[in-house]
């Protein structure tokens, strides 16, 4: 019994040498380091896919702030329209030189949106002087309503043709407005607006940005507002540049439903 023992531990003994021998073999330099890195790779991609009870806690708040997010940025009423007009007289300078004639302009207004997207739209006239018009897609990042405070960024397409040298041009344009309550029926809001350059028909190149600040009054539904405007435009045609501004201030009416 004794050496039948023997010779069983005899025989694992040697299998285990042939088994285990390679690994403790010694390797040549550049092989043990391709070792070693794949072994650090393999625990890096343990250590990166690893669950654990801090990541459930961190999901759980993403998901409370998310949901009070939404509960603060959409209201009861999911839609919101409006319509409105403005008008004002313009002043202008080109590169620094007052005009002498201020024509009227005339403008309308507006806007739809489902929750937190929506679309708006203008027209404007510029008495024997010009006229345009713009659409952009908003998206409403703080706030519940367009009729309360909020934040907006809209991007979107406008175009301005010149009644006097018949010339036009179609750009892209960036907004970003803000709105404000300082009680429940009296607010402020202004925006700023940059459009990208873009080559009119009679081939020069155009770009520009307005700034806006206002105030305005709510009753229910109607809002009776004035606004300062500041439009500055930057033209080159033939290596020659030119700044175009105007200002004015319009008052307005906006109805929402």
């Amino acid at each position: 019994m004794q050496w039948l023992a023997l010779k069983t531990w005899a025989v694992w003994a040697v299998f285990a040498a042939v088994f285990f021998a390679p690994l403790f073999a010694p390797l040549p330099a550049s092989a043990r380091s391709e070792f070693l890195a794949n072994l650090g790779k393999k625990a890096d991609e343990k250590y990166e896919s690893r669950w654990t009870l801090a990541d459930w806690f961190e999901t759980q708040r993403k998901t409370r702030l998310q949901d009070m997010w939404l509960k603060g940025n959409l209201g009861d009423d999911i839609y919101d329209f409006m319509i409105g007009s403005r008008t004002g007289v313009r002043s202008s300078a080109i590169d620094g030189v007052l005009a002498t004639e201020k024509p009227r302009a005339f403008q309308g207004l507006a806007h739809a949106y489902a929750t937190i997207v929506g679309l708006e739209g203008s027209y404007e006239d510029v008495e024997l002087d010009s006229w345009g018009w713009d659409g952009a897609i908003g998206l409403r990042v703080i706030g519940d309503s367009q009729q309360n405070s909020n934040i907006t960024l809209l991007y979107g397409i406008q175009h301005r043709a010149d009644r006097l040298s018949s010339d036009h041009v179609q750009s892209q344009f960036a907004k970003a407005r803000l709105t404000i309550y300082i009680t429940r029926a009296f607010g402020i809001e202004g925006h700023y607006r940059a459009a990208f350059g873009a080559d009119t028909r009679l081939g020069a190149s155009e770009e520009g940005s307005q700034v806006e600040g206002g105030a305005f009054i709510d009753f229910r539904l109607l809002r009776i507002f004035g606004a300062w405007t500041k439009d500055t435009r930057l033209r080159t045609f033939q290596a020659v540049r030119s700044e175009r501004v105007r200002e004015s201030i319009d008052v307005g009416l906006k109805l929402f439903f």
